[in-house]
């Protein structure tokens, strides 16, 4: 019987296996240090990238060339409203009210460019709560009137004061102009009212214009982060709310856009005055203005556009800067397309303001989703209606 021959195979050295596991550790930990060194040197390039941008420069040009040229504009308006407003209250003459509307509607367009800095002193004023909130409720009005006794500073008188309540008052769609003036002669505490309302915006015009003048400016220019709390992130959070705000208020909820479609076209903005168009071209000019860093009187300094284009930002085949831009500019131009009233336009002509809605969604979604992404600002305020 024939024997069965066993192969056996031996290795000449038994410790050449593990010089072989060895290599290949080696070689994996050799890969992982080169990503890693890649990685970071990416991050490092992106962390050096926005570093290198002049973010005190671009805090330094919106506090000193548009933010309180602004507030000192707005409260140069306020105190010629006032002036004319004591000399009408003297004269009772309707020259005079005339210029006293002239003035009101001067310093509702000067408000349209401050409206979008509600933090700091601001925020510590409620501007918009206690400057503009509309529809205005002329039953509280007439009640405060009858009264000759009211509290400004609760929230049942909000919608009681500030812009909107001059508006009602001094346009009552009820009442001719001669009437009007003569509700004015025969009822002091009218005339005590406007009075009244006029000095509150004053007196925290004044608080404000102080405040950014003395230490809050500093404050704010040093205030280099982006995080939550940074003045970026209060300048980007406030530009989105303010457009959310045009958006909504002043074009969406009058449209039906947050009542299944059935309009509401008394309460727009200067519903009484008829000035709706106008103050919403002028808050898209202002949101614009403060993305572009450009002054009231044209000056074109350091904005986010820079900040975006210094960070190489796309957006598809295009820069993210370019695409903003050119939806700012669709946008005025379906604004603009609203001819006439605002109220009257969404009852004959719908078409034409959902035509603007539409586009301002989009620039919405450039400016709060964006925009912000790539300037790493956290969204904090909530809109309630998820665009």
């Amino acid at each position: 019987m024939a024997q069965k021959r066993v192969v056996t195979y031996t290795l000449k050295n038994k410790k050449e296996p593990i010089k072989m596991i060895h290599k290949i550790l080696i070689l994996i930990l050799l890969s992982s240090v080169v990503f890693i060194s890649c990685n970071k040197n990416k991050n490092n390039t992106q962390e050096i990238s926005e570093n290198s941008f002049d973010k005190k420069g671009l805090l330094e040009n919106y506090a000193t060339n548009i933010i309180i040229p602004n507030y000192n504009s707005f409260s140069i308006a306020l105190d010629s409203l006032i002036l004319t407003y004591n000399t009408f209250k003297t004269t009772e003459s309707t020259a005079d009210f005339v210029i006293v509307k002239q003035k009101l509607h001067s310093a509702y367009l000067k408000y349209q460019q401050i409206n979008l800095y509600e933090f700091g002193p601001a925020e510590q004023q409620l501007v918009r709560a206690n400057f503009n909130i509309f529809p205005t409720d002329s039953v509280q009005i007439k009640s405060n009137i009858l009264a000759g006794s009211y509290n400004f500073q609760t929230s049942d008188n909000f919608d009681a004061k500030g812009f909107p309540a001059l508006d009602y008052l001094f346009y009552d769609v009820n009442k001719t102009e001669t009437q009007i003036i003569q509700s004015f002669v025969s009822t002091i505490n009218k005339k005590k009212y406007v009075s009244d309302i006029l000095t509150e915006m004053q007196t925290k015009t004044k608080t404000i214009v102080d405040s950014w003048n003395s230490s809050y400016k500093s404050q704010f220019i040093n205030s280099l982060n982006t995080d939550i709390g940074s003045s970026i992130g209060f300048l980007i959070n406030q530009l989105n709310y303010e457009l959310d705000y045009l958006k909504n208020a002043k074009i969406g909820i009058p449209l039906g856009k947050k009542s299944l479609d059935n309009p509401y076209p008394t309460k727009c903005e200067a519903y009484y005055g008829q000035q709706s168009v106008q103050y919403a071209i002028a808050t898209l000019a202002a949101i614009e203005s403060m993305y572009l860093g450009k002054s009231s009187s044209g000056m074109d300094g350091i904005g986010f556009d820079d900040y975006l284009d210094h960070l190489k930002a796309s957006y598809g085949s295009t820069s993210l800067n370019t695409a903003i831009k050119n939806q700012f500019n669709i946008v005025r131009l379906k604004l603009t397309n609203i001819n006439g009233t605002l109220s009257h336009q969404i009852e004959v002509n719908p078409t034409v303001v959902n035509a603007a809605y539409a586009e301002l969604v989009k620039l919405l979604v450039l400016l709060k989703t964006d925009l912000p992404s790539h300037l790493g600002v956290i969204i904090t305020y909530q809109d309630g209606d998820g665009d």
